[in-house]
């Protein structure tokens, strides 16, 4: 049995829906920036948001227009963010007692990880987009932690 395995794909595909949910947030703290009357170049501060990724996802795309393909990956990487953050292990307990179960599980994680990724990838871009159009530099992201 390697739960190893099973524990490092889930990692995985937490790390990429964070990724995509710090996207999300991004794409909107340079919107809500890009319509202030006087922009002064400055960092731009991503702070902490609340809502939920499907929340931060309406928001964007309310405010940005996209393409059906690209509202289907997003769509798709908040069902399959979902999944592994609320139900994964709930609903794969065997994974950890039968060795098939576990292997399918891997699989099924993977899938689910590459749908992620879709969606951190799209969002990656808009953020580089939006970032050379309104010449504000990527090293200039900033995340505002509490520390």
């Amino acid at each position: 049995m390697d739960r190893d395995a099973l524990y490092r794909e889930v990692g995985e595909a937490l790390h990429l829906a964070q990724t995509l949910e710090f996207n999300i947030s991004t794409l909107i703290t340079i919107m809500n920036r890009h319509y202030q009357a006087a922009i002064e170049p400055a960092p731009l501060v991503v702070g902490e948001d609340k809502r939920t990724l499907g929340q931060l996802i309406r928001e964007v795309q309310r405010r940005a227009s996209l393409d059906q393909v690209g509202a289907d990956a997003l769509a798709e990487a908040l069902d399959a963010r979902n999944y592994v953050a609320h139900q994964f292990f709930i609903r794969n307990i065997s994974a950890f007692s039968d060795e098939e179960i576990c292997r399918e599980a891997i699989e099924s994680l993977k899938a689910r990880a590459k749908q992620i990724a879709i969606g951190a990838a799209i969002s990656s871009a808009f953020v580089q987009g939006f970032c050379e159009a309104l010449k504000i530099e990527q090293s200039d992201v900033l995340i505002r932690q509490d520390i």
